[in-house]
């Protein structure tokens, strides 16, 4: 039976609202400090793609899908082109954080989901706090990423 924690405070940061323990994976929501746009959303994405990579050997990028389906891109900033949708996820392993994740922006509402492998003792014995320091900073970044001018491809 899965575990659930919630939260009821606010604050300035992307606020994590709760997670749920299963097995193999962390499946969490994250709230957006504003809600922003499709564009803005894309940059988020843009923004954290250099910071993944794909979960199998043969490939060096991270999976991109846009409303449940994969996209092929050649350059991370074709996902600034991307036309508007209802979702855009980006998954693959993350080694800042350590494990595979999946981030799924929602177009028109103002929260992420995100799952997490439960790899390593972080991930595998957690609770509220010790999962939002884990993760919060990382969910922080990538709302940064959102309203900075993205950095051309070298």
């Amino acid at each position: 039976m899965p575990i659930t924690y919630t939260s009821s405070t606010t604050g300035r940061a992307m606020l994590l609202i709760g997670f749920t323990e299963e097995p193999g994976w962390i499946r969490s929501t994250f709230n957006l400090t504003y809600r922003v746009s499709w564009e803005t959303l894309l940059k988020g994405v843009r923004g954290v793609y250099p910071y993944m990579r794909d979960v199998s050997q043969n490939a060096d990028n991270p999976e991109i899908l846009v409303d449940d389906e994969i996209i092929q891109i050649s350059s991370p900033d074709e996902i600034l082109a991307i036309p508007e949708a209802g979702s855009i996820t980006i998954r693959g392993f993350v080694p800042v954080i350590k494990t595979a994740a999946m981030l799924v922006f929602h177009n028109q509402v103002s929260f992420v989901n995100v799952a997490v492998g439960r790899v390593g003792e972080e991930y595998q014995n957690t609770d509220y706090e010790k999962f939002n320091k884990s993760l919060g900073q990382f969910m922080d970044s990538i709302e940064i990423m959102m309203h900075l001018t993205p950095k051309e491809d070298s």
